[in-house]
């Protein structure tokens, strides 16, 4: 094994392109995480500079998939996930510019005057944003987010 190589995990995901084209496979997750404790998770893999996504497909083809055209990117809900969460989770409706909506939890960061849906969608280091349902996790593209709703 080489001294550079880092260590990285597979991890099945359904992708949905801006075109309606969906696709699951593997992404790859770094072990440690860059800017949190844990394992990194999909959010911060889409959430990265980097352009494109490879994802492996059950055939074994990688596919290079382009961030700006992914809609969303869905996994299943981990008991790690659930254990991260704190109690201040915030419930919001998401609509896609296709017209599909979501309803989930999202978790901003805690802020003196309170979190408030617009400042949390509007940091632009967000790419995708991470909507909690009760059985998975959907990153949606704020690009491809027509409108949120607090409260749903």
């Amino acid at each position: 094994m080489s001294d550079y190589r880092v260590e990285k995990v597979r991890h099945r995901v359904a992708v949905t392109l801006a075109n309606g084209i969906p696709l699951v496979g593997d992404i790859f997750l770094l072990v440690t995480a860059r800017y949190h404790d844990g394992p990194e998770d999909p959010i911060d893999t889409l959430n990265s500079d980097e352009p494109f996504l490879p994802l492996v497909e059950a055939s074994g083809g990688v596919t290079l998939v382009q961030k700006s055209h992914i809609v969303t990117v869905t996994t299943r809900r981990s008991r790690a996930d659930e254990l991260s969460q704190n109690a201040n989770g915030m419930e919001v409706e998401f609509t896609l510019s296709d017209g599909t909506v979501w309803t989930g939890s999202i978790y901003p960061e805690l802020r003196a005057e309170g979190p408030r849906l617009v400042d949390f969608l509007n940091e632009p280091s967000r790419r995708f944003i991470a909507l909690y349902t009760d059985d998975q996790v959907l990153a949606v593209s704020r690009e491809h987010l027509a409108f949120a709703r607090p409260g749903a």
